[in-house]
């Protein structure tokens, strides 16, 4: 890390008089966290001062309330020259703290809005590299096909991401990091040919980083046809389960009524297991008188069963 030299003045009056002007001088990121070692780079915009970057001067507020002043050799100037950077080398905690860019106005500084520097941790060793694809893409044979390549886990500025098709290196947008994650998630995005897509090409995103980590992962579009054989034999599967448990259930059903007990009917001159007799009806005799003799009355027949 480059010397730098510190202020031993009381900061409430020192910052009081930094912002007396109402003009913005712009700074970004606002907050940045990195790994112990990484290089930083912070911009500050003073296209609305209308000055030139060699009346800036960057401070840091370290957690120590302690301001500190950075030399001249940490400055460089964008190529668009409102842009006035600074860069931190190999950062470490000592790094930590608000930095602020501040412009020679006259007899006063106009102060930036300050940018937010933590140190973490060191991250996990083995990144995470996704591809998204569109799930399913019906767009016109002139039309792009969006992939877009996400890297978490690692150090955004120490990550370099790109894209190939068929092996050949295709130029591809980075999008704005995420700085509320931390560390910030890389994306990159790349924009196919619908009909480069549509043969089914392989499109690789390749990540590589300065500590040696290199990943990568290739997706086509027949990967994703495959989806609705499984949605349908999943379909398949799950009506053959709803009519193996009807057919169980109604074989079931059947198998009880079998079982049900019948009851027996006895009919007339039918025994029981007992040997006794199961009459059901009751049996009559006529009896026929004659006109002039009275005669006796006749026997009953005889039981015939």
């Amino acid at each position: 890390m480059h010397w730098m030299y510190s202020f031993g003045v009381e900061l409430p009056f020192f910052l009081a008089h930094l912002i007396i002007s109402g003009t913005v001088v712009y700074q970004y990121p606002e907050t940045l966290t990195v790994t112990e070692g990484t290089n930083v780079t912070f911009q500050c915009d003073i296209s609305e001062m209308l000055g030139e970057c060699t009346y800036i001067v960057w401070m840091q507020l370290g957690p120590t309330k302690k301001l500190t002043l950075w030399p001249q050799e940490t400055y460089s100037i964008h190529t668009r020259r409102t842009i006035c950077l600074l860069n931190i080398l190999n950062a470490d905690k000592r790094s930590e703290g608000t930095f602020y860019c501040a412009m020679l106005n006259g007899a006063m500084f106009i102060l930036g809005n300050g940018s937010v520097l933590t140190i973490s941790e060191t991250l996990n060793p083995y990144p995470y590299l996704e591809v998204l694809v569109p799930v399913d893409w019906h767009g016109g044979p002139s039309s792009l096909v969006p992939l877009l390549c996400l890297v978490s886990g690692i150090d955004p500025s120490q990550a370099r991401v790109y894209w190939e098709v068929e092996g050949n290196f295709q130029s591809s947008e980075r999008l704005p990091e995420i700085w509320s994650e931390k560390p910030a998630s890389v994306r990159v995005q790349l924009l196919v040919p619908s009909h480069t897509w549509a043969e089914g090409s392989e499109v690789t995103c390749f990540l590589e980083s300065n500590h040696g980590v290199k990943m990568n992962k290739t997706v086509r579009r027949t990967e994703m046809t495959s989806r609705p054989l499984v949605f349908l034999a999943l379909s398949l599967a799950s009506v053959c389960i709803l009519l193996s448990m009807v057919l169980i259930i109604i074989t079931l059903y059947v198998f009880k009524l079998r079982q049900k007990p019948r009851i027996k009917k006895l009919y007339p001159c039918e025994y029981n297991k007992d040997r006794s007799e199961g009459l059901t009806e009751v049996q009559y005799a006529s009896l026929k008188f004659g006109a002039r003799r009275q005669r006796p009355l006749p026997e009953p027949p005889a039981n015939t069963c």
